[in-house]
């Protein structure tokens, strides 16, 4: 594969990562319980369906910087950028160990979602 398409998959990935986010953002933001259990974790009370939402408009806010990023800068911007939202998921999965939250289904979202990110973080900046 040439530089240049390697370049334009690149930047699709990221593209497609931050239209993601947005989408997972949303989901959180209009079903909270349905997405909490999605990542492994109950929101069964009124205060933990909140939160649930409340994290949820993180994503939407990732999301956009990932697209405005994409849209508007080199990739290497766009990369710098993804390597700095790939810190997320890996305080989430912290947060659930600290917690006691120490279940496969619980992780696994979060180390997919940071090991996509910080792969397409890096196609970028090695462009």
């Amino acid at each position: 594969m040439d530089a240049s398409t390697f370049a334009a998959l690149a930047d699709l990935a990221a593209i497609a990562l931050g239209a993601a986010f947005v989408c997972l953002g949303a989901a959180g933001v209009l079903a909270p319980q349905r997405a909490s259990r999605a990542y492994g974790i109950p929101a069964a009370t009124p205060e933990t369906r909140a939160w649930a939402a409340a994290a949820a408009w993180r994503d939407i806010a990732a999301g956009a910087a990932v697209l405005a990023a994409a849209w508007t800068s080199s990739g290497l911007t766009t990369g710098l950028v993804l390597f700095a939202l790939a810190l997320i998921p890996l305080g989430d999965m912290a947060t659930l160990a600290r917690h006691g939250i120490r279940t496969p289904r619980s992780h696994l979202p979060h180390a997919a979602g940071f090991a996509a990110v910080a792969a397409v973080a890096a196609a970028l900046v090695a462009l």
